[in-house]
């Protein structure tokens, strides 16, 4: 007879948390922190890709807008933030605090709190 397995439940990283926080944008970042109470790193990268997704999609629908060169800044203004979102998503899984400019204060001031 082999030995009973116990029904444990494997908690997951913190920094798989983290970077999960990234992939569906504000939707995984809000997801994420109702259930994060404790971890400030993980509820940092949380707030971060909240703030993150939503100014990419306020910004980047306002500039739409814009006559004639509109269409092509958003384009740009999408790869970089494209870009920027694997460096996220890299940093976070890496156990990295990379603050953004401006959001990533925001973040970790929310965070600590």
């Amino acid at each position: 007879m082999t030995p009973a397995k116990e029904n444990s439940v494997k908690e997951i990283q913190p920094n798989i948390r983290a970077a999960n926080c990234y992939f569906i944008f504000f939707i995984s970042g809000i997801l994420i922190l109702q259930n994060e109470k404790h971890n400030k790193f993980v509820r940092f990268h949380a707030f971060q890709s909240i703030y993150f997704s939503i100014f990419f999609l306020v910004f980047v629908g306002l500039i739409n807008y814009l006559p004639y060169v509109g269409n092509v800044l958003a384009q740009i203004l999408t790869t970089a933030f494209f870009i920027t979102w694997i460096y996220l998503i890299y940093s976070a899984y890496s156990y990295r605090e990379m603050k953004l400019p401006i959001l990533g204060d925001l973040a970790y001031s929310e965070a600590r709190k």
